[in-house]
């Protein structure tokens, strides 16, 4: 078995090492982050929004060397702040970069050293080899080409199959999609400087209109999309679950029954798995750790006009999105 390692123990990080290290804990052989092995411990543990973790996890210090307890399995913890000093044992084959910071090409390819042959970053990159939406653009990931490669963002892998199951069906004309997205670690608590002026201010206090990097991430992995294709983020004061509001105009003439079936076709078919059917009546924190990409509220999708639609969907940002990154890393792993 290839194993793999990971550098950065943030909300994604620690995600996919609850997800790696109850499925398959023969797998991670290496983790990185600059905290202190204690607090890496306790976060690992307990998470504010997805409860305790179901596997046991301990910390471990011996001859000055760091390891997480995963279960039975011991990994060793390095604190490297420099992803080229990161000691990787040499069975190490390809690097999640999680941290965040790695996005450019240039700067994850750091991880590429002794048997590291490639890295996937756990967040959009505008030069990395390719930008993977596995169930859209999957089978165009070339190992021997794609190095270094970045699995776009949790509101590009909700958005990706609502598109791709319009423009299959009845074609895409103009596209426009708008998320009502939880607030992020880059965004102010109080109000403070920040680039962005609007999520310099408090988080918790206002709807906070802003970008998205999902439109980069996906028109690289979607070129076929209509050229416009663009839309807004709109930063809500709660942790969990985001809805994304697709606009479209067809091709072709629809009703909300042919809408709808669309939907539930692929659900029941070709996307199972990936997209799922809310319930009636669903609020956000319904949705709180579906692992699903997109769960599609039906009840919510409308026609406008013979050929203008909205489509709702919602997806937990967290763990729908660290199950698509696994899976990923699990397909490459086995394909180098």
């Amino acid at each position: 078995m290839k194993r793999i390692a990971l550098n950065g123990l943030g909300r994604i990080g620690r995600l996919a090492v609850r997800r790696l290290g109850a499925g398959l804990p023969d797998f991670l052989c290496a983790v990185n982050d600059p905290a202190p092995l204690d607090q890496l411990v306790h976060l690992l543990r307990y998470d504010s929004v997805h409860g305790p973790s179901d596997l046991a996890i301990d910390g471990q210090t011996e001859a000055g060397q760091d390891f997480l307890l995963l279960g039975d399995r011991r990994v060793p913890l390095f604190h490297a702040l420099d992803p080229s000093l990161i000691p990787y044992p040499a069975e190490t084959r390809l690097v999640l970069e999680a941290s965040g910071r790695f996005t450019r090409r240039a700067d994850a390819a750091r991880h590429l050293k002794g048997g590291v042959s490639h890295v996937i970053i756990s967040a959009p990159s505008t030069d990395a080899d390719i930008t993977v939406i596995a169930p859209v653009n999957g089978a165009e990931l070339d190992p021997t080409r794609h190095r270094v490669i970045s699995n776009a963002s949790c509101t590009a892998h909700a958005t990706a199959p609502m598109l791709r199951i319009l423009e299959d069906a009845f074609g895409l004309e103009h596209a426009g999609m708008s998320t009502v997205h939880v607030v992020t670690n880059d965004q102010r608590l109080l109000d403070l400087p920040h680039k962005d002026r609007r999520r310099g201010r408090a988080a918790f206090l206002s709807i906070i209109p802003t970008t998205s990097s999902a439109f980069g991430a996906l028109h690289r992995a979607m070129p076929s999309l209509p050229q416009g294709f663009d839309g807004v983020a709109l930063r809500v004061p709660i942790l969990s679950v985001n809805l994304v509001d697709v606009v479209a105009v067809l091709r072709r003439d629809v009703d909300v029954a042919s809408l709808r079936a669309a939907f539930e076709t692929a659900a029941q078919g070709p996307w199972r798995d990936i997209i799922a059917l809310a319930d009636p009546h669903t609020v956000s924190c319904d949705i709180t750790g579906r692992t699903e990409s997109v769960v599609m509220d039906l009840d919510l999708t409308m026609t406008l006009g013979p050929r203008f639609v909205k489509a709702f969907g919602w997806h937990d940002n967290e763990t729908g999105y660290a199950a698509r990154l696994c899976e990923l890393v699990v397909d490459l792993a086995g394909r180098i």
